[in-house]
């Protein structure tokens, strides 16, 4: 249990938690988890391993899928814990895992990003963010800018009302993801940071709909596209979809906090479809 609970330590903290009290309420507590901040602590100091659906729960709140590289070590040593360790864990884990496990190189630069510059939003701050269009777009530009905004100022600057930017703005400062300086400005509290929503965590599909809705509706010209037919296996299919996600991961790396002669937002969406079995 004590392979385990060090593994989810590291995994904790690679997903950009260094806390086990950040990680448990800013993805919900009890409400995502079902069990107590208590009972997961007994957890991380290797005292108990979770039920098979907590351990879900744990893997949605990493951000992490079972098929991911990253969450081997931690399974396999769930798999151990679980058989009770040993000569008996070795026995059945071994034909299983006998193959050569994945290099462990150095810290890759997208990962110590990821465990450095992300914020994971709560469910409740998601939710304010999703409020309305102003919140969201006042969110967006408040964590992509290192300065602080008067309410009149941000509105002309995203073409919203100034008075649903003011709204917003106080919804977000009551939220606690934005301050309100004494000159009447605002700011973000996370400045240069990137946001991760908890779009997997259950009950948040309405907020990443009306969120999409938001995008859809700002429009903007065609930057770039790319269109691939490719004849496949599913399971490859499946291998190749995690490094499309560590590509779209790297588009923060071009990332400004800082407005440029020509900076703006920039839409980057991937999708994959299956389109006739042959």
């Amino acid at each position: 249990m004590q392979t385990f609970a060090a593994n989810l330590i590291k995994a904790r903290a690679a997903a950009g938690f260094d806390t086990a009290y950040k990680f448990y309420h800013r993805n919900g507590g009890r409400r995502h988890f079902g069990f107590t901040f208590v009972h997961y602590m007994r957890v991380e100091k290797g005292g108990s391993v979770p039920k098979p659906e907590c351990l879900e729960r744990i893997l949605l709140a990493l951000r992490l899928l079972p098929t991911q590289a990253e969450a081997r070590e931690l399974l396999i040593s769930y798999l151990r814990a679980s058989l009770g360790g040993g000569r008996c864990a070795d026995y059945v884990l071994e034909p299983l895992f006998s193959g050569q496990a994945p290099a462990a190189g150095g810290t890759d630069p997208m990962t110590w990003m990821k465990a450095h510059s992300s914020v994971h939003l709560s469910p409740e701050e998601f939710t304010a963010m999703a409020s309305s269009e102003a919140a969201y777009w006042c969110a967006e530009a408040l964590c992509s800018d290192g300065g602080a905004w008067e309410p009149e100022e941000l509105a002309e600057k995203l073409q919203l009302a100034p008075k649903a930017a003011a709204r917003a703005l106080e919804a977000l400062k009551r939220a606690g993801l934005a301050l309100k300086t004494a000159a009447g400005k605002y700011k973000c509290r996370h400045q240069g940071k990137f946001f991760t929503y908890p779009g997997r965590l259950e009950g948040m599909g309405s907020q990443l709909e009306a969120i999409n809705g938001y995008l859809e509706k700002a429009g903007g010209p065609e930057f770039f596209e790319r269109l691939e037919l490719v004849r496949a296996e599913e399971g490859a299919m499946s291998n190749f979809r995690l490094h499309l996600a560590q590509a779209m991961d790297a588009a923060n790396a071009y990332a400004s906090h800082s407005a440029g002669r020509d900076t703006g937002f920039y839409l980057i969406k991937l999708r994959m479809r299956r389109l006739k079995r042959f």
